[in-house]
């Protein structure tokens, strides 16, 4: 908690940089984050069960129901949560006095909110109401007043007691910088693999710890007592270990080491030096992804340390495929390779391109992500992801659920 209020320079470098890639071009999040938007989808049915069960109605709502999206990103999935729960609280309301709705999207500063209030389907309060596809095509309309706010959610952003649900999904994992003790050390290992040393595993957790305990805080400062949290983040199975399993994101780290080596070992031609750039090896050495991927444990240990939120669920799902076949023959690996290298892009390239200071290499390094990806179609399609889901309520002297 100390690094983020006192603004570190590691911390504010990061929050320049971690944003997704903004456009609406083939690379960026917007066009390229079906992995995500397959995740929202398997996560969905859960989120919908958890207001139904869980909300019944306070009457001090103040006539206006505050929704916030903390790293909602840009696109498609980033309406897709908003109708999703605005529809799903809606029809909680259906048998008494119906509020209007407000939803907060927030992320980082590099976020192009631009692109997203720019795709924003006009305002229709009875929309879920007249149109019953409404969860299923939110770019025909919205039920609710939209607002973007910038800033880190790793600290305040909105007034005390404002907010009445509060969501993230595929964000709590990126941490606020790559833990100090491993900024410190030259390895080939852009993440926790299973031949470091145990302590460089113990330093992403303790990082997790000290993020998501900001992260809690801040939200209970400004959750209305009995308000919700719905997070949900790529993680590992149940009671694993850091160094025994990275789940999602040891797997993407892998990829991108590789793609790493490929243009280290190349800078020695004269072809390379030419077309990329040196590549030297230093650069890869000291490039460490700064996420992390916590198990179910993990995730609650902290909630209940922290102290503010009662655990109403924490559950790891399992079986989630992050890509299928479905739009590709067997035969067009190129194009699925293609599709890869896009979506590690739109994540990943504002923190490659700052780290490298090469446009050109970032190009190079995606393409060989791309290229192995159409070698290991199979590899991917088969593989299922994880992911950790938490349901919260505010504690507070009038603790009860709505």
């Amino acid at each position: 908690m100390e690094v983020i209020k006192s603004q570190s320079k590691p911390v504010l470098e990061m929050e320049n940089v971690l944003g997704m890639k903004g456009g609406d071009g083939e690379s960026s999040y917007a066009k390229s984050s079906s992995a995500q938007l397959n995740m929202l989808q398997a996560v969905k049915p859960i989120l919908e069960r958890a207001i139904y069960e869980n909300m019944i109605l306070m009457s001090d709502v103040g006539g206006i129901f505050r929704i916030a999206d903390f790293g909602c990103g840009t696109g498609k999935n980033t309406l897709v949560v908003a109708n999703t729960i605005a529809n799903a609280v809606k029809r909680s309301f259906e048998e008494h006095e119906m509020p209007e709705f407000e939803v907060y999207f927030i992320d980082l500063p590099s976020n192009d909110f631009n692109s997203l209030f720019r795709m924003l389907p006009p305002h229709r309060p009875d929309y879920a109401d007249v149109d019953n596809d409404g969860d299923n095509n939110p770019l025909a309309g919205r039920s609710y007043i939209a607002a973007g706010v910038c800033g880190s959610h790793f600290r305040r952003l909105l007034p005390r007691k404002s907010l009445h649900f509060c969501h993230s999904s595929t964000s709590l994992h990126w941490l606020s910088q790559v833990p100090e003790s491993v900024q410190q050390r030259s390895s080939p290992r852009v993440y926790v693999s299973g031949d470091c040393e145990a302590s460089v595993g113990a330093a992403y957790l303790q990082q997790f710890d000290k993020d998501f305990t900001a992260f809690l805080k801040a939200r209970a400062e400004e959750i209305v007592d009995g308000g919700y949290m719905f997070v949900s983040l790529p993680g590992r199975n149940e009671g694993t270990h850091i160094m025994e399993e990275q789940g999602p994101c040891g797997f993407v780290a892998r990829q991108i080491e590789c793609a790493f080596e490929e243009l280290v070992n190349e800078v020695d031609t004269m072809l390379s030096h030419f077309l990329l750039g040196i590549v030297e090896k230093e650069k890869w050495e000291t490039f460490k992804i700064p996420f992390f991927g916590p198990n179910s444990d993990e995730v609650e240990r902290i909630v209940k340390k922290e102290g503010s939120f009662v655990v109403k669920l924490v559950k790891t799902l399992e079986g989630i495929h992050a890509y299928c076949m479905t739009d590709f023959e067997r035969g067009e690996a190129n194009i699925f390779g293609r599709l890869i290298a896009n979506n590690y892009r739109a994540a990943l390239e504002n923190i490659v391109e700052a780290h490298l200071g090469c446009k050109r290499s970032t190009e190079e390094l995606f393409l060989r992500i791309g290229k192995r990806a159409s070698i290991l179609v199979d590899e991917y399609i088969s593989r299922e992801t994880k992911h950790v889901v938490a349901f919260l309520t505010k504690k507070g002297a009038h603790n009860k659920t709505y």
